[in-house]
């Protein structure tokens, strides 16, 4: 970027600044009630709400300890990994144990159940069950940690007591689930292996007697060379026999876990099943149907529609174990498979050595098999051995679960947090209030620069009246509100109200005597109104405007070019008489010789600015319809070079009137003998009288006023002059925000003139 362009661009930073900060102020007292509003909404929200205490509590679970050598910790014990055991201390099992065990149901603080129910034991009714179920699950909050295995757990209440001692009984519970859930397949394996030891001895000591028999019977010789190897292969062949039987008990111990395992509780369970995670979305489902069952029929389409969802995931579950038990049932019937045919190949050797009538090889073969089975004896009371102590651990501590932190009583609300809030409600209050400005005036679509002036209807500004510091229009946080309901109502004007003594319509605020009839639309300081400011003070930034808008005029054509100009404004109380009275004065003061005429026949203005209201004398509307001569119904104000013609009594068809032949040769008079002719009309969109009268003028200057003037009524102007084929000159804009017009040094010097 190049030097040169730096300073532009910090300008065009500085000037959007500016431009934001100035519709801050504008909006201002909006933004700091909404501020307000907000800040004392959390105030009194943070100090009324019930506090909330929370009780906190840490467990260490470590994955899969191994403190005993026993084989079993790794074939029978549960998943232990970190989530699916932290994922126990919010199952409802749990919270319905610590709910009983501490008789949550009939302590007030907790339970809100009808008062019909008994308190003196657990709910039956399933739904009021759920319901105290849910309220305990939604206050506990389980934290894992990913680097640790450290688990945090808070309960939280409204009663610090209370949350310490639920987190404290969940933390106990939690454990001994863990104990139960750990140690019941070993219970259940120790039962096993001593029935197979029972049947295995059984079988030796029928194997002895055989081999004791076999041996008394015959004359044992030792073993030749070539009987050695027959042996060594029967000896090979029994050894794998032995492998294979513990092989097989091994898998019918895991499938029968799995046979009797509730639904979807499905002990080591493959790590690339979906057996869990189905669990959980028919848990979720179970846990969505029971809650909403409290309040909604189960004919609602909604819980049919949540029924069905809750039965396919029964059916997926039950469809998964079903797949995990069968590829369970499949090794067990592999193993034993290999085990029966490894006793067919036993049994064909030691026939082999009958058949060789080797009394020796016999021998030695039921030998070996006797050794194998007690080996295999051995092996089973030893795991028997294993999982009675297993099975007995339940009365210590849980090996891979304990608490490191036991909850005590909090000593301060965990909610609501009041400096949060506090911070949280400055910063919602200062970016919502700022937001809130920036909107109101995005809605605000009327005209308030001369830009605006441009953009839409293209027509060049001659000029711009800035407003009062008290203008006409309602100040303070009652203006505020005035702009934001006709932001939203569609509409431009000051309110009105009546005035109960004499029933006559008048601006919402009241003006002091001197100021002007309402609908002239003018503007008013703490001292005098707008109108025939040009005269009264001279030196104020509004004469000095005026004065501008008469240079531009007369600098913008030839002399003698345009000496009749028609005022008008898009709607009513633009300030179009004011402006029009102003420039009179100005163009007067200048050395022309010019004449008003209040050409407005339905609402008057001029005369009574002029204080010529009062004055006996024929008006326009008599001119036009009787035989008047022209100079008899001009009359001179206290302006040297200034007259007016006053409006008359009220006509019945001002527009025929106004559009007469005779009102045509009046121009033409008034064009002869004065230097300018400035006609004051009505609104252009209320009636159709500048219509009427725009063809005999030579242009048509357009009033409108700023932040008032909708953008859409000054398009609809512009239409209009189109489509009669009227010159719009330009246009006046009237009330102008110099800030917002042109910036910070047009308030400066706004100031400075004033001070002056």
């Amino acid at each position: 970027m190049s030097t040169e362009s730096r300073p532009d661009q910090n300008k065009g930073l500085l000037s959007q600044a500016q431009h934001y900060w100035h519709i801050l102020l504008k909006w201002k007292w909006t933004s700091l009630f909404f501020f307000l509003a907000v800040v004392v909404a959390m105030g009194l929200y943070s100090f009324l709400v019930e506090p909330v205490y929370t009780a906190n509590g840490s467990v260490w679970i470590e994955n899969n300890p191994n403190i005993l050598p026993f084989e079993d910790v790794q074939t029978f014990a549960p998943d232990s990994s970190l989530q699916s055991n932290a994922r126990l201390l919010q199952s409802r099992a749990l919270a319905a144990d610590t709910i009983e065990k501490l008789k949550l149901y009939a302590n007030p603080e907790f339970a809100k159940l009808p008062l019909k129910v008994n308190l003196s034991q657990m709910p039956q009714d399933p739904i009021l069950r759920e319901r105290l179920v849910q309220a305990f699950l939604k206050n506990v909050t389980v934290t894992v940690s990913d680097r640790t295995r450290l688990v945090d757990v808070q309960y939280s209440s409204g009663s610090p007591q209370l949350a310490a001692d639920i987190l404290n009984a969940l933390i106990d519970g939690y454990i001994t689930m863990i104990i139960e859930k750990k140690y019941a397949a070993s219970e259940q394996a120790a039962e096993f292996l001593s029935d197979q030891a029972k049947e295995l001895r059984a079988k030796i000591e029928e194997k002895e007697r055989e081999l004791n028999r076999y041996g008394s019977e015959r004359d044992i010789m030792p073993l030749t060379a070539a009987e050695a190897p027959a042996v060594d292969r029967i000896a090979d062949v029994d050894r794998a026999l032995t492998e294979a039987t513990f092989d097989r008990i091994n898998k019918y111990n895991v499938y029968n876990r799995m046979r009797s395992a509730p639904l979807g509780e499905i002990p080591n369970a493959p790590e690339d099943s979906l057996i869990e995670s189905l669990r959980s979305e028919y848990v979720n489902l179970n846990r969505q149907y029971l809650t909403r069952l409290a309040t909604v029929k189960p004919e609602f389409p909604a819980m049919q529609r949540l029924k069905s969802e809750l039965d396919a995931a029964r059916e997926a579950l039950q469809t998964e174990t079903q797949n995990l038990i069968q590829n369970a049932h499949n090794e067990y019937q592999a193993a034993l498979q290999k085990e029966r045919s490894l006793q067919g190949l036993l049994e064909s050797r030691k026939a082999e050595a009958f058949r060789a009538n080797s009394n020796s090889v016999v021998y030695n073969s039921l030998r070996i098999e006797l050794d194998n089975m007690k080996s295999l004896l051995e092996a089973i009371l030893r795991r028997q051995s294993e999982t009675d102590v297993s099975s007995r651990l339940d009365s210590l501590e849980a090996l891979n679960v304990w608490v490191v932190d036991k909850a005590d009583y909090p000593l301060k609300p965990s909610f609501p947090d009041k400096i949060k809030n506090a911070v949280l409600a400055l910063i919602i209050g200062m970016v919502g209030g700022g937001g809130l400005a920036l909107g109101l005036e995005y809605l605000n679509h009327t005209v308030k620069t001369s830009k605006d002036v441009t953009n839409s209807v293209s027509l060049p500004t001659l000029g711009f009246i800035p407003a009062f510091i008290a203008d006409s229009q309602l100040r303070g946080p009652k203006g505020e509100l005035t702009k934001i309901r006709a932001l939203f109502k569609g509409e431009s004007k000051i309110p009105e109200k009546q005035d109960p003594r004499s029933g006559r319509r008048k601006a919402a605020l009241t003006l002091n005597p001197r100021d002007p009839d309402p609908d002239s639309g003018g503007s008013r300081t703490d001292h005098a109104p707008i109108e025939l400011i040009a005269a009264r003070d001279a030196q104020s930034i509004q004469a000095e405007s005026y004065r501008s808008i008469r240079t531009t005029l007369l600098v913008s054509s030839p002399p003698g070019k345009i000496k009749t100009i028609l005022f008008t404004s898009p709607l009513a109380k633009e300030g179009k008489s004011a402006t029009v009275s102003n420039l009179g004065i100005t163009f007067a003061e200048a050395g022309k010789n010019v004449v008003i005429v209040d050409s407005d026949l339905r609402k008057p203005k001029q005369a009574k600015l002029f204080g010529v209201l009062s004055v006996s004398g024929p008006g326009l509307s008599q001119y036009l319809v009787s035989d008047i001569d022209p100079k008899d119904i001009i009359q001179p104000t206290m302006i040297p070079n200034l007259s007016i013609i006053p409006s008359g009594p009220p006509p019945a068809n001002p527009i025929e009137l106004l559009s007469s032949e005779k009102m045509d040769r009046l121009v033409a008079f008034l064009k002869r003998n004065y230097d300018f002719v400035m006609f004051d009309t009505p609104p252009i969109l209320a009636v159709s009288d500048t219509l009427a009268l725009g063809p005999m003028a030579d242009t048509i200057i357009l009033v409108v006023r700023g932040g008032a003037t909708p953008i859409q009524a000054l398009k609809q102007a512009k239409i209009k002059f189109d489509a009669h084929k009227l010159k719009c000159l330009g246009v006046v804009l009237n009330g102008v925000d110099m800030i917002e017009e042109d910036g910070y040094y047009s308030r400066q010097y706004y100031h400075y003139t004033k001070a002056e």
